[in-house]
C-alpha cells in the first residue's frame, strides 16, 4: 500500500498516532502525523513533466509529503527527526561497547601515518599526499628538484575553520600548469555546493575565491585561466565559466546546456586541451577549446549515442557506441575535422569499453570489461602499424564492415604483475597519469585479499615496476579465501556473478550480502579493511553483481537488461543470489543485506518481495520513494533520472514504476527484517524525507514496527562524514547493530587466532 492510504486506513493510523503521543519515547517509535496530499502524475500546468505527460493526470495520496522541506529548517520536521534519533539511540545504547571494539579493530587496520606514491606532471614538480596519526584529513605535498618539500595544502587546517569540521569535503585539488598556483574546492554542508579557493603556491596564501560552484574545475592554457561549472536551481551542473585571475574582469559564461536531462563538466587533457562534456544517462556531446579560444564541437548529440574523447596534439581518439557499436569502438579523428571519424578498433562481443580514455605521445589507453572484470588495454600510436593521418579520408566516416583488413589495429591487454596477482579475479584501473610525454602507465591493482597496489607498466618492454602495496596493520591475507560463483537467473538468460570472502578456519555464522545494481556502476572485487571485523567473526562477505550494474558489459548488463522496464531483473537477481547462498552454498545460513542510495531501492524491493529470507537490512541513504520523487521536476537531480528509471508522468512507465517503488509495495501484517536506515539531512541526491517517510510507512504496516530504526545525521550529506575517523565510527555503528542481529550478544568477540 505504501503511500496510497484509504480513508479507513488513514483513520486507524491517525488514531494510533494520537494514542502514542502520550507514551514515553522508549515505549515505541515516533509516529508522524498524517497530512494527506494528492500527488499528480502527468500534465501539471506550469511544470516541465517531460515528453507526453498523461492528460488527465493520475493521482496518488501521500500522507507524509509534509516531511519535505527543501531548506532543511522546518522546526516540526527537525523535531521529528530528533525523536527518530532518540528512539534509535534508546534501542541501540546497549551496543556502545561493541561499537568501541569495532572502531578499535578498524582503526587497528588503518595505517594512520601514510603517503601516496609521488607522480610528476611535467611542470618540474612531483606531487603526493600524506596522512598523519590523529589527523582526519590529507596533507598535500610537492617537491621540485633541488628544493625542499612543501606542504601546499593541509586539509586539516581548512577543516578547523569550518562550522562542521567532520564534513570538510575537498573534492578537487588542482595545481596550475607551471605550479605557481593551486585551485581546490571545499564544501562543509554535505550538499555538494562548493567554494573554489585559489592559492598562491609560493606564499601559500589564498588570493581569490569563487562561491556557489558545482565542483568541476580545470586550468586553461596558462596560470591565469581557470574554468569551472555552476548549478541551476535543480542542482544540475549546467554552465561553464572562464575565470581570469587578478584581471578584475567578470567571469565569462562560455557554455550553457538548458536541457534538464544533461549535466556539464569540464576537464583538461594531458596535452593541455580543455574539453566540455554535456551528458545525459544515454547521450553525450563534447566540445573542445581550440587555440583561438573558440569552442569546437566534436559531434552533435544524438539520442542513444555516447562518446568520450582524448586529445593527442592535433589528433583525437574517441570511444563511442554509434553505428551499432554497442560495446563501443575506438575511433580516430583530426582536430581540424573532428566530425570525421575513422574506425581503429571495432566493437567486440566479449569486450566492453568504458568511457575512460587516455592519450599520451606514444600510446592510447582505454579501459573496459572482459569476462566480468575490469581491464586496461592500450594501442601504441608511434609504431608502423598505427593509423597515420594521411590514410584518413577527409570527410568520411568508415564503419567496421568497410574497413580494410590491413588497417586493423589490436588493443593490447595490460597484464597484471605475475608476482602480485595470480588469478583472473582482479581489479585494475588508471592511477595518477599526469604527463603527456611518458614511456610508462601508472595503474592500481587490487583483489578481495590484495590491498591497493600502485604499479607502473612499460609498454615497450612489457615490464612492471611495483611502487607500493598498501600496508594493512594486523592483517594476514593467508587467513582469508575468496571465490566467484555464478548463479542462474530465474529468466534463464544469464548467470549472475557472486563474489565471496570468508575465513575457512572459522565456522560460518551468517552471510552479509551487498549489492548496488544501477547506472551501469560495477562493484569490483577489491580489498576493503572495513569488512574484516565481519569476516573475522564468521560472517561471509558476499557481493552480488546483479543486472543494472556494468559488470558483464554496459550494453548487456545495463542498457538492455537493467533499466527502464527491465529494472526488476536487478531485484530478482539479488534474491536469486540470496537463495543460492541459503539453499546451496551455506544451507540455512542467516543472511543480512546492505545497499546504499540506488542500492537502497534494491534492498527495499528485496524486503518487499522476500521479507522472510533476510534477518537484517542495512539501508544507507536509500532511494525508496520512487514515484513521488520522480514525478516532481523541482526536486534536485530528478529530471536527469528519467533516463534511468523512466518518467512516471508518462503512461508508458507509471504502472511499472509503481509496481517496484519500495515505499508503495510494503506487505501489510508481515514481519520484516530488522532494519537500520541511515541518512543525512543535507543529502542532495537522496533527500532526507525519503528514508524518513519510508520508516513511517514500514512501521504503520509491518508486525514488528520497533525493529525499524532510522538514524539521521543532522550534518552530513550523501557520502557520510569526510573525516576518516568519523567515517570509521559510522561504520562501527552500523556493524555493531548488524552483528547484534546476526550473532548472539555473547558471541561477538574475536576468535582466538585473530591477528592482533
Amino acid at each position: 500500500m505504501g503511500m496510497t492510504i484509504s480513508l479507513m486506513e488513514r483513520r486507524s493510523v491517525v488514531t494510533l498516532a494520537m494514542m502514542s503521543t502520550s507514551c514515553a519515547l522508549s515505549e515505541g517509535p515516533p509516529i508522524a502525523k498524517i497530512k494527506p496530499k494528492t500527488v499528480y502524475f502527468g500534465k501539471v500546468e506550469g511544470e516541465d513533466r517531460g515528453e507526453n505527460p498523461m492528460d488527465p493526470p493520475k493521482i496518488l495520496e501521500d500522507g507524509y509529503f509534509w516531511m519535505r522541506d527543501d531548506k532543511r529548517k522546518d522546526a516540526e520536521i527537525l523535531k521529528h527527526l530528533e525523536k527518530e534519533n532518540a528512539f534509535t539511540h534508546s534501542q541501540t545504547a546497549h551496543l556502545e561497547s561493541s561499537r568501541q571494539k569495532l572502531y578499535a579493530e578498524m582503526l587497528g587496520h588503518l595505517k594512520e601515518d601514510d603517503e601516496s606514491v609521488p607522480f610528476a606532471d611535467g611542470s618540474g614538480f612531483v606531487y603526493w599526499w600524506r596522512t598523519k596519526k590523529g589527523k582526519s584529513y590529507k596533507e598535500y605535498w610537492r617537491k621540485q628538484e633541488g628544493s625542499d618539500e612543501q606542504c601546499y595544502l593541509d586539509v586539516n587546517a581548512v577543516a578547523e575553520k569550518l562550522d562542521k569540521p567532520k564534513m570538510c569535503d575537498v573534492s578537487e585539488v588542482s595545481p596550475s600548469p607551471q605550479g605557481t598556483r593551486i585551485a581546490y574546492t571545499v564544501d562543509s554542508s554535505g550538499y555538494e555546493t562548493y567554494e573554489i579557493r585559489i592559492l598562491d603556491a609560493i606564499n601559500n596564501e589564498i588570493i581569490e575565491t569563487i562561491e556557489n560552484v558545482a565542483g568541476s574545475i580545470t586550468w586553461g592554457k596558462n596560470e591565469n585561466i581557470l574554468y569551472y561549472t555552476r548549478h541551476d536551481k535543480a542542482h544540475r551542473p549546467y554552465q561553464v565559466f572562464k575565470h581570469e585571475i587578478a584581471s578584475g574582469k567578470s567571469d565569462t559564461l562560455i557554455f550553457q546546456d538548458d536541457d534538464n536531462l544533461f549535466n556539464v563538466e569540464v576537464w583538461r587533457d594531458l596535452d593541455a586541451t580543455v574539453f566540455i562534456l554535456s551528458a545525459s544517462k544515454d547521450t553525450s556531446e563534447i566540445h573542445f577549446i581550440d587555440t583561438h579560444d573558440n569552442l569546437q564541437l566534436v559531434r552533435a548529440r544524438e539520442v542513444g549515442v555516447e562518446y568520450t574523447v582524448a586529445s593527442a596534439e592535433n589528433d583525437l581518439y574517441i570511444i563511442a557506441n554509434n553505428n551499432n557499436q554497442y560495446n563501443r569502438a575506438l575511433y580516430f579523428a583530426k582536430k581540424k575535422a573532428p566530425v570525421s571519424w575513422h574506425l581503429l578498433v571495432p566493437t567486440s562481443e566479449h569486450r566492453s569499453l568504458s568511457d575512460q580514455i587516455l592519450a599520451t605521445k606514444h600510446f592510447v589507453v582505454v579501459t573496459g570489461r572482459e569476462d566480468g572484470f575490469a581491464r586496461v588495454w592500450l594501442l601504441e600510436t608511434d609504431k608502423e602499424t598505427s593509423i597515420e593521418p594521411k590514410e584518413l579520408p577527409d570527410e568520411t566516416f568508415l564503419p567496421a564492415d568497410t574497413k580494410k583488413k590491413d588497417q586493423q589495429n589490436t588493443l593490447k591487454l595490460v597484464p597484471p604483475p605475475k608476482d602480485l596477482v595470480s588469478s583472473e579475479a582482479y581489479f585494475v584501473c588508471l592511477d595518477a597519469n599526469a604527463q603527456y610525454n611518458t614511456e610508462s602507465l601508472r595503474l592500481c591493482f587490487s583483489t578481495m585479499k590484495l590491498p591497493k597496489s600502485i604499479v607502473d607498466f612499460f609498454p615497450k618492454t612489457n615490464k612492471h615496476e611495483i611502487h607500493k602495496i598498501d600496508s594493512i596493520p594486523n592483517y594476514d591475507a593467508s587467513l582469508y579465501r575468496t571465490e566467484r560463483l555464478l548463479v542462474d537467473s530465474r529468466d534463464g538468460r544469464e548467470r549472475i556473478p557472486l563474489t565471496l570472502l570468508w575465513r575457512p578456519d572459522l565456522k560460518v555464522r551468517g552471510v552479509h550480502l551487498y549489492s548496488y545494481g544501477s547506472y551501469s556502476i560495477s562493484l569490483e572485487p577489491i580489498f576493503a579493511s572495513s569488512r574484516l571485523p565481519l569476516v573475522d567473526r564468521g560472517i561471509v562477505y558476499a557481493i552480488a553483481h546483479v543486472r543494472g550494474g556494468g559488470e558483464m558489459g554496459k550494453h548487456n548488463w545495463y542498457e538492455t537488461q537493467g533499466k527502464y522496464k527491465t529494472k526488476k531483473n536487478t531485484f530478482y537477481d539479488f534474491i536469486d543470489c540470496a537463495k543460492h547462498i541459503k539453499h546451496i552454498v551455506y544451507p540455512n545460513a542467516k543472511i543480512s543485506i546492505e545497499g546504499r542510495s540506488a542500492g537502497g531501492l534494491l534492498v527495499g524491493n528485496a524486503c518487499n518481495l522476500e521479507p522472510s529470507l533476510f534477518e537484517a537490512c542495512l539501508a544507507g541513504v536509500p532511494f525508496v520513494d520512487l514515484m513521488v520523487t520522480m514525478c516532481d521536476p523541482s526536486i534536485p537531480l530528478t529530471t536527469e533520472e528519467w533516463k534511468e528509471w523512466g518518467n512516471p508522468n508518462q503512461a508508458e512507465f507509471f504502472d511499472y514504476m509503481l509496481s517496484y517503488s519500495p515505499i508503495n509495495n510494503i506487505i501489510p501484517n508481515t514481519k520484516y527484517p530488522k532494519m537500520l536506515i541511515v541518512s543525512g539531512l543535507n543529502d542532495p541526491r537522496v533527500a532526507y524525507w525519503e528514508p524518513a517517510k519510508w520508516a513511517q510507512c514500514l512501521r504503520s504496516q509491518v508486525t514488528n514496527p520497533n525493529d525499524i530504526l532510522l538514524k539521521m545525521d543532522m550534518d552530513s550529506g550523501h557520502f557520510s562524514a569526510a573525516d576518516r575517523y568519523s567515517y570509521l565510527r559510522d561504520t562501527a555503528y552500523d556493524y555493531a547493530w548488524l552483528l547484534s542481529v546476526m550473532l548472539p550478544s555473547s558471541d561477538t568477540t574475536l576468535p582466538d587466532n585473530f591477528p592482533l
